[in-house]
């Protein structure tokens, strides 16, 4: 039977053709922002690894010149965290010009053996002390002291670092990160890794480096702003962390009333991320939902348009003899063999579509899952098929006499 389907569509090529076309995109469509859909979804439920209710930042900027040295601008700091230390709900704060989902970059860090393992890091300063306020404990060596800012004699000595179990697993798959050292793209100076911490998301959104972080202490600019994490009492509640952090603020502006500060909880700018994540998400399921109307409709178009123009040869078949039946099943299979030719075709477009994705914004070219595929292929055939049931009903219900009119 399908030969002669295949035949009697060939007389119809421009229909046909469309039929063909609107389903090999709307499936490659489909499978794409089904792919997103799911990779944004993880993104905005994937566990943050912190405590991050319980952690603030808090910014200042002075009113006037830069620090005029280093000494001014480390007393400065130390003046700040003598009032932060004071304040009623504060279990610890640390300066640090890097923070979680805030301020932070990547850098390229690779194993100091020609060839050996490299991996994309988040880079976090830490002069002593930023990574116990985060909540963090080594699980193996220790963590970064105020001793380990000084900078070692020598251009080729190493500094102190500590990385997170992710980053650890990817430079050194044998299992043995304290002692090893590493270099960073952006330093001259190698690193020698002292400690090993749990992993935590340092970004969130769709970033497969997000737990691969690297603490390390930074020299950083004279300006004018000081930065600071601070970790409050978790037990504590809404309330009384909402207290204390402009109790922080209060502290910050008596240390120094000439500037400015800023004081936020640190999960302010993962919420952003994670609300971004679930708005691309939603977007991305919403423009799934669009492409399987549009292929339901558009089908009911073409197939309606088929049955249209060959009223006359369908009218010939029931004089024939062929029942209402037959001819609704003819139609039936006309769109299935121009359903499963769509998609077969939407390979193609698909292929196209993710080196496209790739070319402009890798991060939108997410993994392919046969089963996703399956599901997609599924659905696109499904409402294919269901947008033939109406021209299929037109069709048997063109009358034998059809058969006689010129």
């Amino acid at each position: 039977m399908i030969g002669p389907v295949v035949r009697a569509l060939a007389r119809q090529k421009t229909p046909a053709l469309l039929m063909v076309l609107e389903t090999a995109f709307g499936f490659a469509l489909a499978v794409q922002a089904s792919g997103l859909a799911l990779h944004y979804s993880r993104a905005a439920s994937a566990p943050r690894g912190l405590d991050t209710r319980s952690l603030l930042l808090a910014v200042t900027e002075r009113d006037g010149p830069s620090f005029a040295s280093r000494g001014e601008r480390e007393a400065a700091a130390r003046r700040d965290a003598e009032a932060l230390a004071r304040v009623p709900g504060v279990l610890g704060a640390a300066e640090s010009t890097a923070a979680p989902y805030n301020l932070t970059h990547r850098e390229v860090v690779e194993t100091a053996a020609p060839g050996g393992p490299r991996a994309v890091a988040w880079m976090l300063d830490d002069r002593g002390g930023a990574a116990a306020v985060l909540g963090l404990a080594a699980i193996e060596g220790r963590l970064l002291g105020p001793g380990d800012s000084a900078d070692p004699v020598g251009i080729a000595a190493a500094t102190p670092a500590v990385v997170t179990q992710a980053l650890a697993a990817r430079l050194f798959p044998d299992g043995r990160a304290v002692g090893q050292v590493v270099r960073r793209s952006a330093r001259q100076k190698p690193l020698v890794v002292v400690g090993v911490v749990p992993s935590f998301r340092a970004s969130l959104g769709p970033d497969p480096d997000a737990e691969s972080v690297l603490f390390a202490a930074d020299r950083p600019p004279l300006g004018r702003a000081l930065s600071y994490l601070v970790r409050l009492d978790p037990a504590a509640g809404d309330a009384a962390r909402e207290g204390a952090s402009a109790r922080v603020r209060e502290a910050l502006e008596r240390a120094d009333a000439r500037r400015l500060v800023l004081v936020r909880r640190l999960d302010e700018g993962a919420q952003i991320d994670t609300d971004t994540s679930r708005g691309a998400g939603g977007l991305a399921l919403a423009l799934i939902g669009i492409t399987l109307v549009v292929v339901f409709l558009g089908r009911i178009g073409m197939a309606s348009l088929l049955v249209v123009e060959r009223r006359q040869a369908l009218g010939i078949r029931r004089a024939l003899g062929a029942t209402r039946a037959d001819v609704a099943r003819l139609v039936l299979v006309e769109n299935a063999v121009l359903t499963t030719a769509g998609l077969a075709a939407g390979a193609g477009a698909l292929a196209a579509l993710r080196a496209a994705a790739r070319a402009v914004a890798p991060a939108l070219d997410p993994p392919l899952d046969p089963l996703r595929i399956g599901l997609v292929a599924a659905a696109v055939w499904l409402a294919g098929m269901a947008a033939a049931l109406v021209p299929a009903l037109r069709a048997s219900a063109v009358s034998p006499a059809e058969a006689s009119r010129s």
